[in-house]
């Protein structure tokens, strides 16, 4: 009787304490989800968000705590069974073995089969074209009837891409009557265009000397994201900037948007950033010195990863080293925390430069920018092969990585972002699982914050490509 008053006290006093913690935690969430929206400048988020987020919560505690006594029963009764026939160590040991087993085979299975259903949906979103966007007539784009590469292989992000090369009316009308203007250069090979990731490299370099691109002023090759995008700011303000004399030249790896090739195709993007930059640049390095276009290299997020692979070497100056003997500038935005040079880069920083705007070298080579106003264009030090990077602290592709389950990250150490709540820390798993979930919301941020760098890609440009007399 006493035992069991104690026990309906206890879960009383639990059930008391998760009430409290849980409202508590309510209005203590609202105040610092309010201040971080302030660094963000995104308006403040209604009390009522809280009563979905409530119910989710709720929803998701029951699944666990179900599942949860569910192994813990099935663990007793299978412990049970083969404690008959063996001593007790044994019988737990075979236990945890077994338990071990299933766990793998359950998640290896389940994870199979959730990338194939997610490959499947994906395959057949790329199918569709969006809403006014219509095959090219222009010689100057991949997909036309001149073509090599078939329109409707190009893929969704690829058939926009394309069809997008900025217009002579619009070049125009930016750079005023009196300047020479060209027909903008674009070239892609989406997943289907070719077999194999050689095939459609092999196939960019056709399409680039099939519209003339090598007689260009500038060549930017891109590396993109796994579905193809190529981030439409970047590609309409370099030809802005370079009155369409311009050829961008891309190919598409996966039909994964973006967070979950980040998370399953890492290895596609590093193959695909080596074959489409060594494929241009040896068509490249074949012409007169004196005959060729500026190389520019190109890469955004899972792009800039794929782009970085293409030249990472042992150590920063090596692969700085390489990089710079095989292009005329490179612009990578929003680098995720795997790019093996961007690493590099944070390990051989200067002493006292943060971990969100590192610096090298005072800056001879590579540079990093967090805001449009932080890359000096006119730095005659800083040449004459630029290397830039642009990163915003509050971007969880720069920081997300399986070590933050267990390890604290540098990035919440003093000095802190200025666009990230001086409140942020670290918990075990807990931080691992909210920049997980920033991985998928990071992209909504407002411009200049998160994974979004629409405004800094023409400072990108300015620093790495600029048109004479910029």
């Amino acid at each position: 009787h006493v035992i069991d008053q104690a026990r309906r006290w206890s879960w009383i006093a639990v059930i008391v304490v998760a009430v409290a913690a849980v409202a508590g935690g309510v209005l203590v969430w609202s105040s610092w989800q309010n201040e971080s929206r302030d660094l963000v400048e995104l308006p403040h988020a209604s009390a009522l968000t809280t009563l979905p987020m409530l119910g989710l919560t709720i929803v998701v505690f029951t699944i666990l705590l179900l599942l949860g006594r569910l192994i813990g029963w099935s663990l007793v009764r299978v412990d049970g069974f083969i404690g008959r026939f063996v001593p007790v160590w044994a019988s737990r040991m075979l236990t945890l073995v077994l338990l071990a087993v299933i766990v793998g085979v359950l998640a290896g299975g389940v994870g199979a089969e959730l990338v194939k259903l997610a490959n499947d949906r994906f395959g057949a979103a790329d199918t569709r074209t969006e809403e006014g966007i219509v095959q090219p007539t222009a010689t100057t784009v991949s997909g036309s009837q001149e073509s090599e590469a078939d329109w409707e292989t190009l893929g969704s992000q690829g058939r926009t891409f394309v069809a997008q090369a900025s217009t002579e009316a619009d070049l125009r009308a930016f750079a005023g009557d009196e300047a020479a203007i060209s027909e903008p250069i674009r070239v892609f090979a989406g997943l289907l265009t070719e077999e194999d990731v050689e095939a459609r490299a092999d196939l960019v370099v056709r399409e680039l000397e099939r519209t003339g691109a090598f007689d260009r002023e500038v060549l930017v090759v891109v590396t993109t994201t796994g579905t193809g995008w190529v981030d439409p700011d970047a590609a309409r303000a370099i030809e802005f900037m370079h009155n369409g004399d311009t050829a961008i030249a891309g190919m598409q790896y996966s039909f994964f948007p973006s967070w979950i090739s980040f998370l399953v195709d890492g290895e596609k993007s590093a193959a695909a950033g080596i074959a489409i930059n060594n494929a241009v640049h040896d068509a490249w390095a074949a012409l007169p010195e004196d005959e060729r276009p500026r190389l520019i290299l190109f890469g955004e997020s899972l792009g800039s990863l794929g782009s970085e692979d293409a030249f990472a070497s042992v150590d920063l100056d090596a692969s700085l080293a390489r990089v710079t003997s095989r292009s005329n500038g490179v612009l990578w935005i929003g680098p995720t925390y795997s790019n093996p040079i961007w690493e590099q880069l944070i390990r051989a920083r200067d002493v006292g430069s943060p971990i969100w705007r590192a610096s090298y070298d005072g800056g001879v080579t590579a540079r990093v920018g967090n805001r449009p106003d932080d890359l000096a264009t006119d730095d005659a030090r800083w040449g004459p092969t630029r290397v830039a990077w642009f990163h915003h602290p509050s971007d969880p592709v720069g920081y997300w990585n399986w070590g933050l389950l267990y390890d604290p990250p540098e990035w919440i150490n003093d000095p802190i972002g200025y666009d990230v709540s001086p409140r942020t820390g670290w918990f075990p798993i807990v931080t691992f699982n909210q920049m997980v979930a920033d991985l998928i919301a990071g992209f909504n941020a407002p411009s200049g914050y998160g994974h979004n760098y629409s405004v800094d890609v023409i400072s990108g440009w300015a620093a790495v490509a600029p048109p004479q007399g910029w």
